[in-house]
């Protein structure tokens, strides 16, 4: 059985040769007789070869030669339709003016290549600053410390992932679209400084009692405007946009507490979910610079951008309370009101769509 199957094989492969090897022959015979005015010869070399036989290269070529023959011998509903199957085939196919043929340049003018939009996968990082506009106290216990909050940002950047539309309204306005996943975070942690009573023992300075984590999940429909200026290589843009955002999950992650009125030293490891106080949707402006490069025939896009989100992250339920529920014996989950300031860095593949007519 393995032994037919071989004898299969080496058929099939020196079948291929062959074929290779005679559209090979036909495009070389018919490069000669364009040379030689031999025009009506040429379509019958190719027919066969350009539905099966040529590779890609040898396809382009081809075709570019037919469609100059069709042109000389004055057929051009046929040129003009040759050509759209070269630019459908390789759609970043160009025609240079006093370089290439003067008629062909004449007819590749005639056609629509301007892009109609472009779809793009895009993935990234982001960085989220928080701004408060209002400290709550965190301490459930009647005794009043004095005590510094500190946001920051995480060391590790959050990811983002997404899909882009992009529609060209003229040369160098385009309307884009993305819907994106996005993940935002930022570590919280609380000094406080206590003085119970007249006994100045129990005055701790500096003294740590609260640090976590906290994350948030979320999905963002962005719109934006964009300018391009386009060098076809290299199509640098600025951008200004809106976004929507529909929060999915708030959770606090990697809890530590070491309140020492209460307890000693407090850590809780697993997520704890406090998307009950925070707001479902949240909206923000935005603003991009970036540049798209083209690789092959399609554009790989690098932008960086900031986002300013104006909703508070809190819901009215829990801006009507200072804090949450204290976590077993130590503090409870800080709840400032609070809005944020997100840093992008984006990339995005572009492929390109067209209508060539």
């Amino acid at each position: 059985m393995n032994k037919y199957l071989l004898i299969l094989l080496f058929y099939l492969l020196g079948t291929q040769l062959i074929a290779q090897s005679s559209c090979e022959r036909n495009l070389n015979e018919a490069r000669a007789d364009y040379s030689n005015g031999n025009l009506y010869a040429i379509p019958g070399k190719l027919a066969n070869c350009l539905e099966e036989g040529f590779n890609k290269t040898e396809k382009i070529d081809a075709l570019r030669l037919l469609t100059l023959t069709y042109i000389n011998i004055n057929q051009q509903e046929k040129a003009r339709n040759t050509f759209i199957k070269l630019l459908n085939l390789k759609t970043d196919f160009q025609v240079q003016e006093n370089v290439d043929p003067s008629e062909l340049y004449s007819l590749y003018r005639k056609i629509d290549t301007d892009v109609k939009y472009f779809i793009g996968v895009t993935f990234g990082f982001n960085y989220n600053t928080i701004f408060v506009h209002k400290y709550r106290n965190t301490n459930p216990n009647p005794i009043e410390p004095d005590h510094t909050a500190k946001y920051k940002t995480g060391i590790i950047p959050s990811p983002q992932v997404g899909i882009q539309f992009l529609y060209p309204l003229t040369k160098n306005w385009i309307v884009g679209a993305e819907a994106q996943y996005q993940n935002q975070r930022f570590n919280y942690s609380e000094k406080n400084t206590y003085l119970i009573g007249e006994n100045t023992e129990n005055f701790n300075d500096n003294y740590t009692d609260i640090e976590y984590d906290a994350t948030n999940n979320g999905l963002n429909l962005i719109i934006n405007m964009r300018y391009m200026k386009d060098f076809y290589e290299w199509k640098p843009f600025i951008e200004v946009g809106t976004v929507g955002r529909y929060n999915l999950s708030y959770n606090v992650i990697r809890y530590e507490s070491d309140y020492f009125p209460t307890v000693e030293d407090e850590v809780i490891d697993e997520k704890i979910d406090i998307s009950s106080k925070r707001a479902n949707f949240n909206v923000a402006v935005s603003a991009n610079l970036g540049t798209m490069r083209k690789v092959g025939e399609n554009y790989v896009e690098i932008k960086f951008g900031v986002s300013n989100y104006f909703i508070n992250h809190l819901n009215p339920e829990g801006r009507e309370t200072a804090y949450t529920e204290p976590l077993l014996k130590g503090m409870s989950i800080l709840n400032d009101d609070i809005t944020n300031l997100v840093y992008k860095l984006s990339f995005t593949f572009n492929i390109p769509f067209f209508n060539f007519q």
